[in-house]
């Protein structure tokens, strides 16, 4: 599979902020996170593993480099100013592009990443729209979102659920849903749907929150989305809170069903975002 991923980047100190990238003093974990989010994810997705092992007996042991079975051919690309900025300090590899943007309003940069992946939709299996703090665990992930888009009809974004780790705690669900939904939303609509799983049928429903800092489509269902915003001349009737969700799920909306997995099968299907967002809420007193 080729896959195509584009990550929006800006990082602008701004005093008294409390976004992550106008915050000077998230400038090493943002460092961090913009390593994982190229190279990290690089790396777990790539073809190539090793094994420990030997000539045989009386031998030593050494360690063999292998590749697995499924090849996923990985392209990163970057999109970001010159200046404000953490890219300078990333490591050089062949599949990581550098895209530097010319915009004086760096709101505009997550959208633009957005519009230049669908353009480019032709050229790959599944393109890839990640912040710049999201990390995917799961080696067979891509695979999966191959494998529940042929159990539709191309209709349906699946949408991961991004997480957070509460030390000693257990994983946090950050993009969950009001209790009681919200009917005012044309997308909030109850739906839900089963599909076939080996080790058990997976469930999944019609988002009320679908923000999850990302999207993953496979070509068929980029196209479709590119093409109606293209016939728009990509002019949205609605805007969701801010430019990441406008980008990501806010382009999506109008054409798919975005849907994820329900929460106590979250696992199925879920990106680490690396910061501590859940630290901002408190908890219900029970």
């Amino acid at each position: 599979m080729r896959i195509l991923i584009g990550i929006p980047h800006v990082f602008n100190p701004v005093e008294g902020s409390i976004y992550s990238s106008q915050n000077e003093e998230k400038r090493e974990v943002k460092k961090q996170a913009l390593s994982q989010v190229t190279h990290g994810n690089r790396i777990r997705h790539n073809q190539k593993y090793f094994i420990h092992t030997s000539k045989g007996l009386g031998t030593n042991i050494f360690t063999k480099e292998l590749k697995i079975a499924h090849k996923v051919d990985l392209t990163f690309q970057l999109y970001c100013p010159k200046i404000a900025t953490l890219s300078t300090q990333l490591k050089e590899h062949q599949s990581i592009q550098i895209i530097h943007t010319t915009f004086n309003d760096y709101t505009q940069i997550p959208l633009f990443t957005s519009q230049s992946l669908l353009r480019q939709a032709n050229d790959y299996d599944i393109i890839c729209y990640m912040e710049d703090d999201l990390l995917i665990e799961d080696r067979d992930f891509f695979l999966k979102i191959k494998y529940l888009d042929e159990q539709t009809d191309g209709n349906i974004a699946f949408m991961p659920h991004r997480c957070e780790s509460i030390p000693g705690e257990g994983d946090v669900i950050l993009s969950g849903d009001p209790e009681g939904g919200r009917p005012d939303l044309f997308w909030d609509t109850g739906e839900k749907i089963e599909i076939p799983w080996p080790l058990g049928n997976q469930y999944f429903y019609r988002a009320t929150n679908p923000h999850s800092g990302c999207y993953f489509l496979t070509q068929r269902q980029a196209l479709k989305v590119r093409d109606y915003w293209i016939n728009k001349n990509w002019i949205s009737d609605f805007e969701l809170s801010g430019p990441l969700e406008q980008a990501g799920s806010g382009l999506l909306l109008p054409i798919l069903k975005i849907m994820k997995p329900i929460p106590s099968q979250y696992r199925f299907l879920m990106v680490n975002h690396l910061d501590q967002l859940w630290r901002r809420h408190p908890f219900e007193n029970v």
